[in-house]
């Protein structure tokens, strides 16, 4: 009987599957394919956006994610109105330097915009790395934003992005920003959804997610491969190339740990019902793979 779960050593894991299958009087396979679906979803609580142990799928882990999506979209863009006057000579448009003028509500009178704009340049010259993305054009705003985004444009902002002392862009309104941050919000959940993608793979029926966390694009990061049919070896293989790159490697092991606590918990609770104790049921051979654990 396996469970294989990407990078890590899932055994004691799979003793604990052994012994719950006795206890609870399951097929192994069935409970391999329920517990790996379980699982799944103890990876998506605890991949990012979380707010705390264990409330990984709750409505406060969206509203943070949004908040995070806000922060960067406001990190990457601002409208016109505030940008410096040296940013605009750096934008080096003739347009964009009359939509900041007509922000600020002033120009020299009795030039033309284009004298006015020579007179400007020489006075405020270009300084910083900055462009200017046209009005409603969202798609060079999440390309833009993507390139400075962790794991291939699917994760919050690159440190380097976050220490920026500027932003990256000019849009001319504040709308663009706003429209643009709707859409992202749109996204939050994307890096779990790879799992509970992977659980909907190997048809485990125990699992339950929030719709936010059922994003259509996870399906193409999610792995889950039942292989179930060999009675003595049943096997699933689990994964999310995406959620996995944003999980250290000591949350996974968190993960495993509170899969097999918690069916710790639940054959103690059906022994108890039984009224056999724990000492007996190893002697039995119900617990002998995970008696350690208890």
């Amino acid at each position: 009987m396996k469970l294989k779960v990407k990078h890590t050593d899932a055994s004691q894991l799979m003793a604990h599957l052994h012994d719950y299958a006795k206890v609870l009087g399951k097929d192994l396979g069935e409970t391999v394919r329920e517990q790996a679906g379980l699982f799944c979803m103890d990876l998506a609580k605890i991949t990012g956006p979380s707010v705390s142990s264990g409330a990984g799928l709750a409505s406060t882990a969206k509203k943070k994610g949004m908040a995070n999506v806000q922060a960067a979209v406001f990190k990457m863009f601002q409208p016109v109105a505030f940008a410096t006057k040296n940013q605009i000579t750096a934008i080096g448009k003739l347009e964009v330097f009359k939509m900041w003028e007509k922000a600020h509500g002033k120009h020299e009178d009795g030039k033309s915009p284009m004298k006015r704009w020579e007179s400007f340049q020489r006075k405020y010259p270009a300084s910083g790395s900055v462009v200017f993305i046209e009005n409603g054009d969202y798609s060079q705003m999440s390309k833009l934003h993507n390139r400075h985004r962790k794991y291939d444009g699917k994760g919050g902002l690159q440190d380097y992005a976050k220490k920026a002392k500027g932003i990256f862009a000019i849009v001319p309104k504040e709308r663009n920003i706003e429209q643009y941050m709707k859409r992202k919000f749109d996204d939050v959940g994307i890096m779990k959804s790879g799992y509970w993608w992977a659980a909907q793979k190997i048809r485990a029926k125990e699992v339950r997610a929030p719709a936010w966390v059922k994003q259509p694009e996870g399906e193409a990061y999610a792995i889950g491969l039942p292989d179930l049919n060999k009675p003595m070896m049943p096997t699933v293989t689990i994964g999310n190339t995406v959620g996995r790159r944003a999980m250290p490697s000591g949350l996974l092991k968190s993960a495993l740990s509170y899969r097999m606590h918690a069916m710790r918990v639940k054959m103690i609770q059906e022994l108890k019902k039984k009224q056999i104790p724990l000492w007996l049921a190893t002697a039995q051979g119900q617990t002998a793979a995970s008696r350690q654990s208890f």
